[in-house]
């Protein structure tokens, strides 16, 4: 029997995103990227930054009007996140980062 750890089924959606964190060498950053995927427990992007697994991220994902339902009738769903995947390909730039989320984040508030 196969044993999958996801309890999210994963949904291929292009979603605004602003990522606040350290990267490996302790510089703070904040930089705009997009969703590759996501799910009820975690989302997939894209970053130029250098990250370790285990990295707090700062998330505030963009939800266009039609989603806004699901989320409270809010414009953006800010959550605390940790990386729990890094994905680095030879000759690119970017690496791909896949981050669980770890609570809802309200402005000023630290990690959970």
């Amino acid at each position: 029997m196969k044993s999958d750890a996801r309890r999210e089924k994963r949904v291929a959606l292009r979603l605004s995103l602003d990522v606040t964190g350290q990267d490996v060498g302790g510089l703070a950053f904040a930089h705009s990227a997009q969703t590759i995927n996501i799910s009820g427990g975690g989302v997939c992007f894209e970053t130029p930054r250098n990250l370790l697994v285990g990295t707090r991220l700062l998330l505030n994902i963009q939800i266009p009007p039609a989603l806004r339902g699901r989320f409270g009738g809010k414009d953006v769903y800010r959550a605390w996140a940790v990386v729990c995947r890094v994905e680095r390909f030879e000759g690119q730039s970017l690496s791909r980062i896949g981050a669980r989320f770890v609570g809802g984040a309200e402005p000023g508030a630290a990690p959970g």
